[in-house]
């Protein structure tokens, strides 16, 4: 199991990470969408792939909630207008983020909480790896889905015109 440590890392500096992560997201161009949300709202949202990323090292959660969560995030991302790549950019930073401030406190100061280190590394890495496997899955199935009823509307407008051609006005 990862190091107490290092989920405790998680825990204690959420908020910091979080505010940090904030930041970076409304000054990259790469994430430029998210400006659009408000601070508190995206704090929340931010803060809680914190919270689901301590469950998950803690071995709290399993794969099929994760999956869900990521999906239904996918197809909020895109009913919100935010692209997929940014969407994926966003979920990458946190990641970078962690890791960054794990490396900036010193936690891997002997060769114990360096092997420690990997293994908290290789479980952040497969769960950020599944975050964004099933963030891209439901934002697909979302734009597929929203295409398909916008071909269903434009199929019943031709058909509408074409039978008003064929049997004239009424």
């Amino acid at each position: 199991m990862v190091s107490e440590k290092l989920v405790s890392l998680i825990k204690d500096h959420a908020k910091l990470l979080t505010e940090r992560l904030i930041t970076d997201l409304y000054a990259r161009e790469e994430t430029k969408s998210y400006r659009k949300l408000d601070r508190q709202t995206l704090y929340h949202r931010v803060f809680d792939v914190y919270s689901r990323l301590d469950a998950w090292l803690q071995g709290n959660k399993v794969k099929g909630e994760v999956r869900e969560h990521y999906m239904a995030l996918g197809r909020q991302r895109f009913h919100e207008d935010i692209p997929l790549e940014e969407t994926l950019m966003a979920l990458m930073l946190i990641k970078r983020h962690l890791w960054r401030y794990v490396m900036e406190n010193n936690f891997l100061d002997s060769s114990f909480l360096l092997n420690q280190a990997l293994e908290f590394n290789n479980a952040v890495v497969l769960f950020f790896d599944r975050a964004i496997y099933f963030t891209t899955i439901g934002y697909l199935d979302e734009m597929s889905r929203k295409m398909e009823e916008e071909k269903k509307a434009v199929m019943e407008k031709l058909h509408v015109r074409r039978h008003y051609r064929e049997t004239g006005p009424t």
